[in-house]
């Protein structure tokens, strides 16, 4: 399974607010941002109108696939982050926790690094939900079983988002 990484997709405080995806590529490729950074499992049907800002078409695509084309898992992330670009949390927080119980579950998913897109994915759901700390477990939890720079990033940002609320800072 290869990745690529939503960036731009929110900015946040504690008053999160959404703003325009920009997508990049894991090849340098990505631009440098300060926002919150989702995963995308690319040879899913739907990856390349999600990754270039049509969200429905992507979306659509990705529901019609048949299961023979898309694991539940790699349906699961990349609906997880389509409806978060889209804003509808209920459906989000329904496909985000689904990724992560089948990255718990199922024995095809082949590694650590793998399932830590599901519990990034389902972090930046959370945030958008309001939920800083579960949005932060879960970023460290992705950290914590993929040192790549996607989770160290989310997790720093929230961690210092944060202390500023902490301190009174916006």
């Amino acid at each position: 399974m290869k990745k690529s990484i939503v960036n731009g997709l929110i900015c946040a405080t504690l008053v999160l607010t959404a703003s325009t995806s920009v997508m990049a590529d894991e090849q340098g490729q990505q631009i440098k941002s300060n926002a919150y950074k989702m995963v995308l499992v690319e040879d899913v049907p739907g990856v390349n109108a999600l990754q270039s800002g049509d969200v429905e078409a992507g979306l659509t695509a990705t529901l019609s696939a048949s299961k023979f084309a898309v694991d539940d898992y790699s349906r699961n992330v990349n609906l997880c982050a389509g409806y978060v670009q889209l804003a509808d949390m209920e459906k989000a927080q329904k496909a985000c926790s689904a990724a992560v119980k089948s990255a718990r579950t199922q024995v095809a998913i082949p590694s650590m690094t793998v399932r830590a897109y599901a519990y990034n994915n389902r972090g930046v759901m959370k945030l958008l939900n309001n939920d800083n700390l579960g949005a932060l477990a879960d970023f460290k939890y992705a950290a914590k079983v993929d040192h790549s720079e996607i989770y160290q990033h989310n997790v720093k940002r929230l961690e210092a988002a944060l202390n500023n609320a902490q301190n009174g800072m916006m």
